[in-house]
């Protein structure tokens, strides 16, 4: 146990400031903290670019949606931390017809809602998954490699969210089809197809 009174923060002739301790809690709330602030870094620089949006995806789901097809001309596309988290939740269904791009884009914050505990419903989190396990047997998404579409950062991110997924399922048990994406995901970079 760690005395976190202000004279034991600084040993003598040491000039640095105590830690923070609100930055990190203690236990769950700590780890879901850190990898929250993970994501974000490695994804800090990502945008959607010439990317499919969540709401083309979901038009595309219900063929064809006016008001969808309207809120993709001026949906977000520099900074996936903008995107509303209830936009990402009322569309799980077009996670399954957006573009390589796309899912690069949305990756961290769906990660980061799932981690958050704020998918009520669950659904953003089985299409999610649904997802990584189609990654994990081609190692493609969509046409692309998984090693080219995500940088090494990237992936490092992707992976220590399935792993947080593998030892947080509700219940206290294992899931299996995690597991498994655990232990195949890495492997599909294991020749040089490093984006960066």
């Amino acid at each position: 146990m760690h005395d976190e009174s202000p004279s034991r923060s600084y040993r003598s002739g040491e000039s640095r400031r105590p830690r923070d301790p609100c930055r990190y809690p203690t236990g769950e709330k700590q780890l879901r903290r850190w990898l929250i602030d993970y994501i974000a870094h490695a994804f800090r620089e990502v945008q959607l670019g010439d990317g499919m949006t969540i709401y083309t995806g979901e038009s595309h789901d219900r063929y064809g949606d006016v008001g969808e097809d309207r809120k993709s001309l001026s949906a977000e596309r520099a900074d996936w931390r903008r995107v509303p988290t209830s936009d990402l939740l009322e569309r799980h269904c077009a996670l399954s017809f957006l573009d390589a791009e796309g899912l690069r884009f949305y990756t961290p914050a769906i990660m980061t809602i799932i981690i958050g505990d704020a998918d009520p419903k669950g659904l953003l989190t089985e299409a999610f998954l649904f997802h990584l396990h189609d990654v994990r047997a081609s190692c493609k998404v969509r046409e692309v490699l998984f090693c080219v579409l995500y940088n090494q950062a990237q992936r490092s991110a992707i992976i220590r969210f399935v792993k947080y997924s593998v030892h947080n399922t509700p219940g206290g048990g294992i899931d299996p089809a995690m597991r498994k994406t655990l232990d195949k995901l890495p492997r599909c970079c294991s020749e040089r197809h490093d984006r960066g």
